[in-house]
Parts: structure tokens; C-alpha cells; sequence
């Protein structure tokens, strides 16, 4: 997959990919954007309703290893031992991954550089497995307390926002446990509460009036 480098408003790298005409991040700002959705809105949601109790992440779309990044530096400064677990079809070469301006450069290299396929610790507070796979046909294995849905968006995507994978990630997901998605779109609120999820619309990052955040109940 042909993809190219890009800033955000907010001084943070992208990856536009023009067969799709999409980016992987948000353009008003790829770091405001991940701490908003995923780490605010879900891993810190999540520590809140399971205070120090060790966490199980999922992710949809590992890209450039930003959420992964985040939620690593998030776990250590908590102290909370974090099982991340992130799907990617189209992992990126070591060469566009050292070339993302990202802080906490060593730790990004070390996300990208792990086996595929088997969990490895990174640290006592971080254990990464990654999956090179897409979402129609990754079966979950256990229970996660949080999703990052982060696909490309519906117009691009649309298979991976069906109603059918979403009951998917409900099931993977444990009682009060949270999925957590940047999109706010109706057909998207419509499969989630189709799925069983309780839907909440919460203000979005910047440049987007709204994101998600579902609960299974």
C-alpha cells in the first residue's frame, strides 16, 4: 500500500494513502486526536471504572503505533499492567516508521520492531501482541476491558462498520467495558445499539463535533 508522509496542525506526523483518498489520522492534529478519543475517552475511562486492575486493550488499526504509544506511556505513569493487543493488514515498513516524528522515539521503535503474532513485554507496565490481519476475519481470544476502533472512516470502509462486527466486539469485550471510536455517524451509532451496546455521544477532538463511546452493559 503506497502511503505518504504528512503534518497535522498540531506539528504530529500522518500517513495519507491516495488510493483511498484518506489519512490515518485526523489532519487538524494526529496527537490531539488519539489522546482525545482512545486515551481520554477510553483507557482513562476505563482506569477509572477498574481502578488499578491490570487492563486489556484492543485495537482496530495499529498504523503508525501512536495509540500504542500513548497508552504505553499512559500505563507506565499509572502504573497499571497493560495487555495491548492491536490488528493491522498493512503494517508499515521500518522505514516509514522511523521517519514519524512521534515523541518517545525508543519506544516507538521497539513497538515496531516485535514479533508479529506473539505477545512481548516491553515493560512490566506494557505487553504488546500484534496481529497482521484485518477485522472480517480476526476472531478475539479472552475478554478486553477497552476497544480503539480506529478503521478508516465508513465512506472508506464500510464493511468494518457493520452491525455484524460490531456484535463481534461486543462479545470481546467484558461486562462495562468500552469501545471507543472518533466517528460519530448515524449508521455507525445505529450498528453499535443494533449490537447491543449503550451509545454515548461525547464531544470530539478537534475539527470533529462528536465521537462515540459504547458500553456493553
Amino acid at each position: 500500500m503506497k502511503r505518504q508522509l504528512k503534518i497535522t496542525a498540531d506539528g504530529s506526523h500522518t500517513l495519507f494513502v491516495p488510493a483511498l483518498n484518506e489519512t490515518y489520522h485526523s489532519m487538524y492534529g494526529a496527537l490531539q486526536e488519539s489522546l482525545h478519543v482512545f486515551i481520554d475517552a477510553g483507557f482513562r475511562y476505563a482506569t477509572v471504572q477498574n481502578g488499578q486492575s491490570p487492563l486489556r486493550v484492543l485495537e482496530i488499526g495499529f498504523g503508525t503505533g501512536l495509540n500504542a504509544l500513548l497508552t504505553w506511556d499512559e500505563a507506565t505513569q499509572k502504573q497499571i499492567p497493560v495487555y495491548y493487543e492491536a490488528i493491522e493488514k498493512y503494517p508499515l515498513s521500518e522505514k516509514e516508521a522511523a521517519a514519524l516524528n512521534y515523541a518517545s522515539h525508543e519506544k516507538l521503535y521497539d513497538i515496531h520492531r516485535v514479533a508479529w503474532e506473539t505477545p512481548v513485554a516491553l515493560s512490566p507496565y506494557f505487553t504488546l501482541c500484534k496481529r497482521m490481519t484485518d477485522l472480517l476475519h480476526y476472531n478475539p481470544e479472552g475478554q478486553f476491558d477497552v476497544i480503539y476502533f480506529d478503521a478508516f472512516a465508513p465512506t472508506v470502509q464500510p464493511e468494518l462498520w457493520s452491525e455484524a462486527v460490531f456484535c463481534k466486539l461486543h462479545t470481546a469485550l467484558r461486562s462495562g467495558g468500552v469501545l471507543v471510536t472518533y466517528s460519530s455517524k448515524g449508521i455507525v451509532k445505529t450498528a453499535l445499539r443494533t449490537a447491543g451496546f449503550e451509545v454515548q455521544r461525547l464531544s470530539g477532538a478537534i475539527g470533529k463535533r462528536h465521537m462515540l463511546r459504547a458500553i456493553k452493559i
